[in-house]
């Protein structure tokens, strides 16, 4: 999911929130390569009480294909920030975050789905995720990359 959003952000360039996404996505990377960032921290991007996050921005958002985009970061942050409170071990976690399922990953898809919805691309990737990730847990990011470039 976050291969997938580092190809689509720049849909969002010239929207409220585009550094502060940019900057979430590279930490989301950097937690998952070396855990070295505190879940708290994480979920600061996804919503804090200054309302400069990216729920406020995403509510902000008009137009209806940059709202795809934010909805697809917003999945995706939650998604690995669920990921970080568990790695962490905490018991207690953001009402936002004990709500993420697998529901939060079929909105993500149905999401990225809108974007492409000329071109079939977002239902094979997802059919290709389904078949390898059953037993790995992980997917090659390299080659979802390079698919998703190819498609588009």
């Amino acid at each position: 999911m976050l291969a997938l959003c580092d190809l689509i952000v720049d849909r969002i360039l010239c929207s409220d929130g585009y550094g502060l996404v940019v900057e979430a996505l590279q930490k989301c990377w950097e937690w998952i390569q070396s855990k070295s960032i505190d879940a708290d921290q994480l979920y600061f991007y996804l919503e804090n009480v200054d309302e400069k996050d990216i729920m406020t921005y995403m509510q902000l958002e008009k137009n209806e294909n940059n709202k795809a985009v934010w909805m697809c970061i917003a999945n995706t942050l939650a998604y690995i920030i669920r990921a970080a409170y568990q790695y962490a071990e905490e018991t207690y976690m953001p009402q936002t975050i004990e709500c993420v399922d697998n529901e939060t990953i079929e909105s993500f898809y149905l999401n990225l789905h809108k974007l492409f919805v000329d071109d079939d691309v977002s239902d094979r990737l997802l059919d290709y995720m389904v078949m390898n990730d059953s037993e790995q847990k992980s997917v090659d990011i390299l080659f979802i990359k390079q698919f998703v470039k190819d498609a588009m």
